[in-house]
């Protein structure tokens, strides 16, 4: 990862124009080949390793899980929607074995009262990445059930059962395979009638201001000894008003890439702290905000 003098890292490479509006038309964006296979077979043997079908929290969880908190295969994506407000959410994996009977019906992720689109649907207020690790060639084995679009919608006749809906779509990847997925999206899981246990994980982002969903809040001594970007992205803040407004050591998260304009040029006096004012994200540099 590129660095400047100070230790300050740049945002790995993230959305173009083009990815950006397939996710914002579908809610679904699928990035094939995201892990070298070394990478899927290590992720894979951690998983074998875990007593408990899944688990919330995973990176605190095991030491093994840490370096997803910000893989350069999708952290700089997240980035560009949240700028250094970044947050981990969520962190959990998945084996669904065989026959699996329990398994996810139609819904969508967040809040059900008051969805997160009430409040503003141009920009996603959770985005789940997805990866997955054993191959998912055809229908039947255990695959996400998804209706690309749904993340606009607030309803759903199908909801809270398996009942297909006549738009809906199945994933299928090969190991190794990333996806981008709207926190509104409706969707749910396929039945697994093959021979194969399906294994993917779960990393769920939104700005620091939200509540995480599996966690109150990191163990502050554990945050850190993590490098200095997975300590921020965590958020184990002993005071909670930080999620808000962050430390100054914490500002920026990352430094722009090569390019990319600085919409705040000009407009803050040397003695305004770089933790109080405001940093334009790539969303809003580009005008898709």
């Amino acid at each position: 990862m590129e660095r400047n003098t100070n230790g300050l890292a740049v945002a790995p490479a993230g959305f173009s124009a083009e990815t950006w509006q397939t996710f914002a038309r579908d809610g679904l964006l699928v990035i094939d080949d995201a892990l070298p296979s070394a990478t899927v077979e290590a992720l894979r043997a951690t998983i074998d390793d875990q007593a408990k079908n899944h688990e919330g929290n995973i990176v605190a969880g095991d030491p093994r899980f840490a370096g997803l908190i910000d893989h350069p295969a999708h952290i700089g994506y997240m980035h560009d929607v949240y700028g250094d407000m970044l947050k981990l959410l969520r962190s959990e994996y998945f084996k669904r074995a065989p026959g699996q009977v329990t398994r996810n019906d139609w819904h969508f992720d967040g809040p059900r009262l008051l969805p997160f689109q009430v409040f503003g649907d141009r920009v996603p207020l959770r985005i789940k990445i997805g990866y997955w690790l054993t191959p998912l060639p055809e229908a039947g084995m255990g695959n996400l059930v998804y209706i690309p679009g749904s993340h606009r919608w607030d309803h759903l006749p199908q909801y809270h059962t398996h009942d297909p809906h006549p738009e809906e779509k199945r994933l299928l990847v090969r190991p190794g395979a990333m996806t981008l997925m709207w926190g509104g999206l409706w969707h749910r899981v396929d039945v697994n009638s093959s021979t194969t246990t399906r294994q993917n994980l779960f990393l769920e982002y939104g700005p620091s201001w939200l509540t995480a969903s599996d966690r109150v809040v990191s163990d502050p001594a554990w945050a850190e000894r993590l490098p200095r970007e997975q300590r921020i992205i965590m958020r184990a803040y002993r005071e909670q008003n930080q999620c808000v407004k962050p430390p100054e050591r914490d500002v920026p998260l990352y430094l722009p890439r090569a390019g990319e304009p600085d919409a705040e040029a000009g407009l803050y006096a040397d003695h305004v702290p770089l933790s109080l004012r405001k940093r334009s994200t790539w969303l809003e540099t580009q005008g898709l905000a």
